[in-house]
């Protein structure tokens, strides 16, 4: 699979795998910029944001964010699509489907 299908892919899932009957998911449909996805709670109004990674195959490699994600709370999450499992802040979940 080329590199960009894989990104779409992991985008794709890491919103299935935040939508549930409590939140809305917004996203970056553009692809540029430092968030890839928003979390709204229906109930609270509270948000999270989201910059969406692949990860290897092999191994976890975490990333750095910039200053900017920082600055703006942005949580990262790493999508394996070859073991089918979701990392969100240090938690592995296997993918829903």
């Amino acid at each position: 699979m080329q590199f960009f299908n894989r990104g779409i892919k992991a985008h794709l899932l890491a919103a299935q795998h935040l939508i549930d009957d409590d939140h809305f998911v917004f996203t970056n449909f553009c692809g540029v910029g430092p968030i890839d996805l928003v979390r709204l709670n229906i109930k609270t109004k509270q948000f999270d944001l989201f910059d969406v990674k692949t990860d290897a195959d092999e191994h976890h490699r975490k990333r750095e964010r910039s200053e900017l994600q920082i600055k703006l709370g942005v949580k990262l999450i790493y999508v394996n699509l070859h073991k089918r499992t979701i990392r969100v802040e240090g938690r592995v979940e296997e993918l829903r489907t």
